[in-house]
């Protein structure tokens, strides 16, 4: 069983059989009936242990929603089509896996557009103008002028016609022969 919002999910062993679950049907089950909490709502739910969080509802003028009510609901593919995602979110590796790859694209973005030598987003001095919406419209451009940059840094260590890729270039220093240096820079004389 997995916590999915404040429902708790039931595998699929039950009543509705192999063709409700190809439609996208899901049964979910409360989780103070699952074991997962503890609810005011069913008393006989209180008491398990301090590790499990209290669900207090909001009071409603119909009374408690159906999962409360019952032990388990039958939720329609139509009703959580708006928040739906490819991978649910959590700690499962194939959502690691693309959740961290991601999150390190858009840090390594960031600090990209930051950089005080392009663009430097991060110092609210590069657009002095009043105003959260003007504000917002410089930003805008001064993100897509750190878009425009990056493609075409890109697009210049691509192979075209044929020709070999070129190199991206690093910022370093050049480093020099390790017998050509000494601490005050010269060389000893030959005399």
């Amino acid at each position: 069983m997995e916590i999915v919002g404040s429902i708790q999910r039931v595998p699929r062993a039950d009543a509705l059989g192999t063709r409700s679950s190809a439609e996208g049907y899901q049964r979910m089950m409360c989780p103070a009936e699952a074991g997962k909490a503890q609810c005011l709502i069913k008393p006989h739910t209180l008491g398990r242990g301090i590790h499990l969080p209290l669900v207090d509802p909001e009071p409603s003028p119909v009374g408690p929603v159906k999962v409360c009510r019952q032990n388990a609901i039958t939720v329609s593919p139509e009703a959580g089509a708006k928040q739906w995602q490819a991978l649910e979110y959590g700690g499962r590796p194939e959502w690691q896996k693309i959740y961290f790859r991601l999150r390190n694209s858009v840090e390594g973005y960031n600090g990209y557009a930051k950089n005080p030598l392009a663009e430097g987003i991060e110092a609210a001095g590069s657009r002095r103008i009043r105003g959260i919406a003007a504000q917002t419209i410089l930003l805008a451009f001064q993100l897509a002028h750190a878009n425009r940059r990056k493609i075409e840094k890109w697009l210049e260590t691509l192979a075209l016609g044929g020709e070999r890729p070129r190199r991206r270039t690093h910022h370093r220093r050049k480093i020099k022969k390790r017998g050509a240096w000494t601490p005050t820079g010269h060389l000893p004389s030959a005399a």
